[in-house]
């Protein structure tokens, strides 16, 4: 686990299930970044996990991953689950997605080099597990039930959720942020409603399986 000041905590997340954390702290933040938060510890299934986030406004922190790219990487995740099982739930999350990346503020860029995906060490029935942007690195959950180690689409857009609600209160005149964070806020009960409907089906296939093997 990484080492944090628990004083710098403004905000705490977790997952529908109660199984993984998201500690939003704004620890070595400038006072005129305007954002609540620069790192968020995620708890990985196995261990924490520190990932800066800058929310791509002119006076947010210097780097770190943007909203739009972090958005940009569960809209991919979701495309390759829609692929891999079209009918369980991924369109609702990708039409969600497709609608908050279109609402962002115009001006909020990729970085530099833009988003890049590459295979993970773990088997995964997905292409790519690990997302890249410059000098970081995000490895993700590789499984579609969310278990197994690794960061869960559904943190994504935890993250996304609670700096969208803080800069919307920033800056309440920027209508399209308020319906931006509408829209992924949908996105994130679309996904949770496609984890749960995975979960289901896999715990169904084992026991399938094993009353298979035990005749």
């Amino acid at each position: 686990m990484i080492d944090f000041d628990e004083t710098s905590i403004v905000a705490v997340r977790r997952t529908w299930d109660g199984e993984r954390f998201a500690l939003f702290t704004n620890a070595d933040m400038q006072a005129f970044w305007e954002q609540k938060f620069w790192t968020v510890v995620l708890d990985t299934g196995g261990d924490g996990f520190g990932l800066p986030v800058r929310y791509g406004t002119v006076s947010s922190a210097p780097s770190g991953w943007s909203l739009r790219e972090l958005l940009c990487i569960a809209q991919a995740r979701a495309a390759l689950e829609y692929a891999r099982v079209p009918e369980g739930g991924a369109l609702e999350v990708l039409e969600a997605l497709g609608k908050a990346i279109r609402l962002l503020p115009p001006g909020d860029a990729m970085g530099g080099d833009g988003v890049g995906f590459a295979p993970g060490g773990q088997a995964s029935p997905y292409r790519w597990t690990v997302a890249r942007c410059g000098d970081l690195s995000i490895e993700l959950c590789p499984d579609p039930e969310s278990r197994d180690e690794g960061i869960t689409p559904e943190q994504f857009l935890i993250i996304a959720d609670e700096a969208l609600r803080d800069w919307a209160e920033r800056a309440p005149y920027i209508s399209r942020l308020w319906t931006c964070r509408n829209a992924v806020r949908e996105a994130l009960a679309a996904e949770i409603r496609r984890v749960r409907t995975a979960r289901i089906a896999a715990d169904e296939a084992g026991a399938t399986g094993e009353v298979g093997e035990g005749g």
